[in-house]
């Protein structure tokens, strides 16, 4: 006897490609989302995110494979399946010369709702967004973090069944990032489907799923927690100490046979899988050795870490 699976499927892509001038891009992506899930795609730039995340909003026509989206097959069923899709791509889209109302305004208009059915759906999204306050305030005197939510509510006009989102939190501080993820979150467990891609490990931390992508391929998917723990990541240990030297690099690797050292802005982070024994071991060993140590502290690995340890590649510090 066959069991039914009670799974729904938002978005589903079976072995889908591109390329440009000869370069391949994406290469066989599969991927399957489901309805109300929190999907983000993590990834350095130039690893093909935004190139599929386009191509699954229907504005980049893929070489091979196939997309569907809520059932609709995208490039068969465009307009069905475009009915459905919210895209916020990277790059600001709302007028600054404008209120967010207005701007709101405007793409309803686009969308052909009735003045009627305008008003209501702004006041709702604007009330989601937590944009009220600020409805008849122009643009331009947005912060960075309002400016995003403005362009997600535009996403959200047309009862957008799949919300794209490519690298939204991109230049908001670390607190604004919280509270705009926070709100993402909040949206999905209403139902709406979330595909975020980035290269910023604290956007993938509110995900239910993540999946990491290098060269063109997402090589491996699951839950946050669950890809932590198959990474077996320690606790690491952070380090700041001067004067920053190659003998610094090499005293602090050299402690333990299993220390990985990496530079991370005005520290340094031991990776260990022993860290609370190493840290009187990195105190001692530079204090002898002439060092000015400021301040030693332990932290659990983010998915950065994570990402770096089971794809051995670089999320930080890459040109766009």
């Amino acid at each position: 006897m066959t069991m039914k699976s009670n799974r729904r499927i938002s978005v589903k892509l079976e072995r889908v490609s591109k390329s440009y001038n000869g370069t391949r891009v994406l290469n066989e992506v599969s991927l399957q989302i489901e309805v109300g899930e929190f999907y983000v795609i993590m990834g350095p730039n130039g690893s093909g995110k935004s190139t599929l995340l386009s191509i699954i909003a229907g504005t980049n026509p893929l070489d091979s494979g196939h997309v569907e989206i809520h059932g609709h097959n995208l490039g068969k069923d465009d307009s069905d399946a475009k009915c459905v899709i919210g895209y916020v791509p990277q790059d600001n889209f709302c007028s600054s010369f404008l209120t967010g109302r207005e701007n709101l305004e405007y793409f309803a208009g686009l969308l052909g709702f009735s003045k009627l059915q305008v008003r209501e759906r702004i006041e709702r999204v604007l009330e989601m967004m937590q944009l009220l306050p600020h409805a008849d305030k122009r643009v331009a005197n947005y912060s960075g973090g309002m400016r995003k939510k403005l362009e997600v509510a535009t996403a959200l006009l047309g009862d957008a069944k799949v919300l794209l989102l490519d690298e939204p939190s991109t230049g908001l501080d670390p607190n604004v990032r919280k509270e705009f993820l926070s709100l993402l979150r909040e949206i999905s467990e209403e139902g709406t489907t979330i595909l975020l891609v980035t290269h910023i490990g604290e956007d993938a931390e509110s995900a239910s799923k993540v999946g990491f992508m290098v060269d063109g391929r997402i090589i491996i998917e699951d839950s946050p927690e669950n890809l932590k723990e198959m990474a077996c990541l320690e606790s690491k240990v952070l380090v700041d100490a001067l004067p920053r030297s190659q003998e610094l690099l090499e005293i602090l690797a050299s402690l333990d046979e299993d220390c990985i050292v990496a530079e991370n802005g005005e520290s340094l982070e031991v990776f260990t899988h022993s860290p609370m024994e190493l840290i009187p071991k990195i105190a001692h060993s530079l204090q002898n050795a002439g060092f000015k140590l400021n301040g030693i502290e332990t932290r659990p690995p983010s998915l950065e870490d994570v990402f770096y340890h089971l794809t051995e590649v670089s999320i930080r510090g890459e040109a766009t």
